[in-house]
């Protein structure tokens, strides 16, 4: 793999990374308002910790916490990607380094 592709590869891991981050942050501060959300729902039929109950395991907010879930984790793998290209782009340079270092001393 060449340094360009490389470079390539790890801009683009950042970039969605980065993306998928703010998205699953921005998920994540709307959950108190959807757990918010379910308890006003139940409170005809339940009061106080019952209410509260229900809502933590109410179907629609539990869809929200999975989707934050898997965002995040597909923002984490990107990042993971990120962080391994470049310390293979790094390794590399300092390789071609070395050679360019050691084809001098030869001279």
């Amino acid at each position: 793999m060449e340094l360009d592709q490389l470079g390539e590869i790890i801009r683009r891991h950042g970039a969605r990374s980065r993306e998928q981050m703010q998205v699953a942050e921005r998920l994540r501060e709307l959950l108190p308002d959807a757990l918010l959300a379910s308890k006003r729902a139940l409170a005809p039929e339940y009061r106080g910790a019952a209410a509260e109950r229900r809502a933590l395991s109410d179907q629609s907010y539990l869809e929200k916490i999975e989707e934050f879930v898997l965002l995040w984790g597909e923002a984490w793998e990107a990042r993971i990607q990120f962080e391994t290209h470049r310390m293979l782009m790094q390794a590399k340079q300092s390789l071609q380094a070395y050679h360019r270092a050691r084809l001098q001393s030869r001279s």
